[in-house]
């Protein structure tokens, strides 16, 4: 079964607090993107499977400030986008000796296609420490009910193709297993790695309790480097990649920039790849703290101007491979003008830019 999922957070105080059993006042910690609860939520007791087919459960959150991320594995642009921010986030605070006693959860939003085998081939691709979590739907609906959070089904279309709108918040547990606050996006690296160093040195502090930090390599990404132009010396394609898909993921997203340098506007109303199934560009919508994906019947390059397809943004959904893409592989692309014209690409695979 497919799920559309709607996730709606609770309202939240909007301000920076910090719960007051741990401190005054006076002595609260200024944040930049993290939104605190003035008084944390409580969470009754669950019990689910993590990606290595273990139990999860409350007593996995003791000890820990947990950043957990609502989503699924097939999703090709929102959640692939924030597990990266996140990897790049740990990375950071590994480097300065910050990263302390935080642990990534990302918690399924689409258990039936999410088995913890799906989820160790994903969540590790981006960590080898971040959890997946999965489970009933039943029980996962109770569990987010809890946190704000509600899952709505929706069948697939009659070609089988679905969408899942999700929640792009991040959602905070404190040490002691409780609802502590949200991270509302966009998710921004400074900010985020700011905020959680704040929040780190605060419980440190006040209960002397600084895990040490994991040894990790960093990993950097590759620059962008500019791709080839196109066939047609009107519409260029600029900073060109692909980002890899996960294990098993079924569907990978493409971002660039196309300028044209012709005097009139280009209209763009299909796209196609002999490598995949399906092809198309959708916009990434995020509206009252709620995530969805909506098809593009047209893009519209101006003359003499540009259109950027960018993640958590305008981009291009690629459908179903012919084959594995992993990074380094080159993947052809077509944009096909009202007018019939078609502009083509050769595009690689490559992991997200910082």
């Amino acid at each position: 079964m497919f799920f559309k999922v709607v996730i709606a957070l609770l309202a939240l105080t909007i301000g920076l607090y910090v719960q007051q059993a741990l401190k005054g006042p006076g002595e609260l910690p200024e944040l930049q993107k993290a939104i605190i609860l003035p008084t944390p939520k409580k969470i009754t007791s669950f019990t689910f499977i993590d990606h290595n087919n273990e139990q999860f459960s409350n007593q996995n959150l003791l000890g820990h400030w947990t950043i957990a991320f609502f989503g699924f594995t097939n999703c090709p642009d929102i959640c692939p986008t924030t597990m990266q921010t996140l990897k790049q986030i740990k990375a950071r605070l590994v480097e300065q000796d910050e990263w302390g006693n935080y642990q990534v959860l990302m918690v399924s939003v689409d258990p039936a296609r999410d088995t913890p085998e799906q989820l160790k081939k994903y969540v590790p691709f981006f960590d080898p420490e971040f959890i997946g979590m999965t489970g009933d739907v039943e029980e996962l609906t109770e569990f987010a009910k809890q946190l704000g959070v509600l899952f709505i089904a929706r069948e697939a279309d009659e070609y089988g193709a679905y969408d899942v709108d999700h929640s792009a918040a991040m959602i905070l547990f404190n040490p002691k297993g409780e609802m502590a606050g949200v991270i509302s996006a966009p998710h921004k690296l400074e900010e985020i790695s700011a905020d959680l160093i704040t929040l780190a040195n605060y419980y440190h502090d006040d209960h002397s309790a600084n895990a040490s930090a994991v040894a990790a390599a960093h990993q950097r990404n590759k620059p962008l480097v500019s791709a080839d132009s196109t066939r047609s010396n009107e519409l260029i394609f600029e900073q060109a990649w692909i980002r890899p898909a996960p294990p098993n993921a079924k569907s990978m997203a493409g971002y660039f920039n196309i300028r044209n340098t012709s005097d009139q506007d280009i209209v763009i109303v299909a796209s196609e790849s002999p490598q995949f199934d399906m092809v198309m560009i959708h916009d990434t919508l995020i509206e009252g703290g709620i995530a969805s994906m909506q098809h593009r019947d047209e893009l519209r390059v101006p003359a003499n101007g540009r259109f950027s397809l960018e993640p958590m943004s305008t981009h291009m959904m690629l459908v179903t491979p012919e084959r594995e893409m992993p990074a380094g592989s080159l993947i052809d692309v077509n944009l096909i003008s009202e007018d019939g014209r078609i502009f083509s690409q050769q595009i690689e695979v490559r992991p997200q830019p910082e």
